[in-house]
């Protein structure tokens, strides 16, 4: 998913704080709006718009840097540092531009910010020390969130079974062949048969016939190690509570798991 993100970070650089870390989880480009960036975002999936919010509104210079972006159709996400304790309204105002050039808002991000203006200098600032590590790992969290609210299998459960392939269901959808049942999704027309996912999943749930395939799905346990090391982002874990809660169950009462994990590790000791 190909991702940009535009901030103003111009008092104590609490914004660019934030911004690095979506940055991080995103694999984004970044990118600063005081360079008077004209950059072509009909390529992009996915843009980030941030900044401080000033008088309760994000920077007025961010507001009218997005008021002349083609953005119909395109997913887009904002976020903020801020003085006060709660979010408020704040974000009322930039939305409404997004939303005036035909943007898709997919979600939206806030934290406290480190401030020493007006009464605050008379406590040598409020907000000391934030965004602080804990901020930065929210918005960590916050993106990969979003990451994975787009990615291309999230609705692949949807597309109905066309076939079966050494028992796994397999659904199409246009040029793309996705095989999986509930829970583990890989789509073999992009997958490059690295065998990555053999590798790093800790229950192995994949296993190589003529293609890889998830084989044992009823085992995964969503760690997502599979997905996030994919280098095609082939493969999408549907997480959801009642899968949590299953394995949750067969943990509590039985040693299936626990003993396919021991199994398997024990196998390729040897």
């Amino acid at each position: 998913m190909k991702t940009i993100i535009f901030y103003r970070s111009s008092y104590r650089g609490n914004t660019l704080k934030i911004a690095e870390s979506m940055k991080d989880a995103l694999s984004a480009e970044l990118v600063s709006i005081d360079s008077n960036p004209s950059i072509d975002l009909s390529d992009y999936d996915l843009i980030g718009f941030g900044s401080a919010i000033n008088f309760a509104a994000h920077d007025i210079r961010l507001q009218r840097f997005v008021s002349l972006q083609n953005l119909k159709g395109k997913n887009v996400f904002i976020f903020s540092t801020r003085c006060r304790p709660f979010l408020g309204a704040y974000h009322k105002p930039l939305k409404k531009v997004i939303e005036g050039k035909d943007g898709i808002i997919t979600g939206e991000f806030s934290c406290r910010g480190f401030d020493r203006t007006g009464p605050w200098v008379l406590m040598d600032g409020y907000n000391k020390a934030r965004p602080n590590e804990r901020d930065r790992f929210k918005a960590r969290l916050f993106a990969e969130k979003l990451r994975w609210k787009l990615h291309p299998l999230a609705l692949a459960h949807k597309n109905p079974v066309a076939g079966y392939s050494d028992g796994i269901p397999i659904r199409r959808k246009g040029s793309d062949t996705v095989a999986g049942g509930k829970v583990v999704f890989l789509n073999t027309s992009t997958c490059i048969n690295c065998e990555k996912c053999i590798k790093v999943c800790p229950m192995h749930i994949f296993a190589r016939r003529d293609t890889v395939l998830p084989t044992d799905e009823k085992n995964c346990i969503q760690c997502r190690l599979c997905a996030d090391n994919c280098p095609t982002s082939s493969i999408y874990i549907r997480e959801s509570f009642l899968n949590g809660l299953r394995i949750a169950l067969r943990e509590s009462f039985s040693d299936k798991l626990q003993s396919s994990y021991n199994a398997e590790n024990e196998k390729n000791e040897h």
